[in-house]
């Protein structure tokens, strides 16, 4: 009688594990592959000199004995309505080009976000290469950037430029990170910056700047740092602020006004700023160079619609851009996280019933209690006033992307009312922005 042979592998079989120690450069080798940006020498150290950043947490794909794609999950802290918050940062999804659309991508983020529960981690972040991909774990667009785009002579002027200087590093650097500290308060997602943050991904990128020196105190109140990219002549390059941080209201218009004082060198400045913070710079449109083709045929009351040739361009301002990402993680430890209930004395009861689509056999509906000492958050259907909506509606409430009240009226969430308003109060805040230097 034949004896039962047992199943061995397939030969092409994949196996996620953790990163060892040796295996940075083959890291390296298959993120510059991936994503042929930087250099491999670069990307060599970011897998060995990262703060922020242990092999532990670096996930690999192998298939017979070869590394074919790994994530990344960095250890940050972030601003969150005035407190510091823990998150992980998704970073490095990579995939040798030659093993795509083989769902490694995708089993990859599933095994990230498996052993960051197993972790106890609440919260993760990501910089998207494409919205609708991540999107199908849960994620959602937390962050929206206004982005003005305009000649400086547009933007407005103050007399407190005259306080304006430029940045030295070797004088500066240490109050420009007190400056960067003083603006975390009440803000949502600047990030607690290690040395090697500052070094790395701040200076580096941008040595050049300007600081805003307080006329009563003599001390720096706000500063931006900015790149001009090369091979523009005098007269039409383009400045690009990569930080602006001004926690006063002198030195923001202060900052501003010295911007606009700089036409006669840029043709076109360039900021990234917190949702909300770009239309009052701008009365004229600011869009400079962009490939616009708004057209709206023009409608007068009690006649017709005119004929195609009437059409008339927008007035643009400025564009929300998408920005980061985010996803809750694990609901309970996420709402307990959340410091405004408690600041805003938040008090009542709610349900939530939460579609998650990578943590299918976990709890889906929960009792949620905002009372003064903290949220308690436990599997249950006996509150009255509920809501149904996905894992990504949630995060997005959560982070101040949106409200529940809106979603609700919108047909994306379900449910009562009452709660929605509830949950917009225990999540009322500062809305997540990140920015450039605050990227992974």
């Amino acid at each position: 009688m034949a004896r039962a042979r047992t199943p061995s592998r397939s030969n092409h079989e994949l196996v996620f594990r953790s990163a060892r120690k040796g295996e940075e450069g083959t890291l390296a080798t298959v993120a510059y592959r991936a994503f042929q940006a930087g250099d491999p020498e670069a990307w060599l150290r970011y897998f060995t000199e990262h703060a922020h950043l242990a092999l532990d947490n670096v996930i690999v794909a192998e298939t017979d004995g070869q590394l074919v794609g790994h994530a990344s999950s960095l250890d940050l802290t972030m601003s969150f309505a005035g407190a510091d918050v823990p998150f992980q940062g998704l970073a490095t999804v990579a995939v040798l080009p030659e093993f795509r659309r083989r769902g490694i991508a995708d089993r990859l983020v599933r095994e990230s976000l498996r052993r960051m529960r197993r972790r106890g981690e609440a919260l993760a972040l990501l910089h998207p290469f494409r919205l609708s991909f991540y999107r199908r774990f849960g994620f959602g667009v937390c962050e929206l950037r206004d982005v003005v785009r305009t000649s400086p002579d547009r933007l407005p002027d103050s007399v407190l430029r005259r306080h304006v200087r430029a940045f030295s590093r070797p004088r500066d650097e240490p109050l420009i990170k007190q400056a960067y500290d003083l603006a975390r308060n009440d803000t949502t997602g600047q990030l607690k910056r290690s040395d090697y943050w500052w070094d790395v991904r701040v200076f580096k990128r941008s040595p050049s700047g300007a600081v805003y020196v307080d006329p009563g105190s003599k001390a720096i109140a706000g500063y931006l740092l900015f790149d001009v990219p090369e091979g523009g002549a005098y007269g039409v390059q383009q400045l690009l602020v990569r930080e602006l941080r001004a926690p006063t209201p002198g030195a923001y218009r202060g900052l501003i006004g010295f911007l606009g004082a700089l036409g006669d060198q840029y043709e076109v400045v360039e900021l990234m700023l917190p949702r909300g913070y770009g239309a009052p710079l701008l009365d004229e449109p600011g869009i400079r160079d962009e490939p616009i083709a708004y057209e709206t045929a023009a409608r007068h009351p009690g006649q017709c619609p005119p004929p195609v040739h009437a059409a008339h361009r927008r007035n643009v301002l400025g564009l929300t851009a998408a920005g980061a990402m985010g996803r809750i993680v694990d609901v309970a430890a996420a709402l307990a996280l959340h410091p405004s209930p408690r600041k805003h004395g938040v008090r009542g009861a709610i349900g939530l019933d939460v579609e998650d689509p990578v943590f299918t056999d976990a709890p889906r509906a929960f009792d949620v209690t905002f009372a003064a000492r903290g949220v308690q958050t436990a599997p249950g259907r006996t509150a009255g006033d509920r809501l149904s909506l996905s894992i990504e509606r949630l995060t997005q409430i959560y982070f101040g992307a949106t409200s529940a009240r809106d979603l609700l009226s919108q047909g994306f969430v379900v449910g009562s009312a009452k709660a929605a308003a509830l949950l917009d109060a225990a999540f009322a805040g500062p809305p997540l922005f990140l920015g450039a230097f605050n990227g992974f």
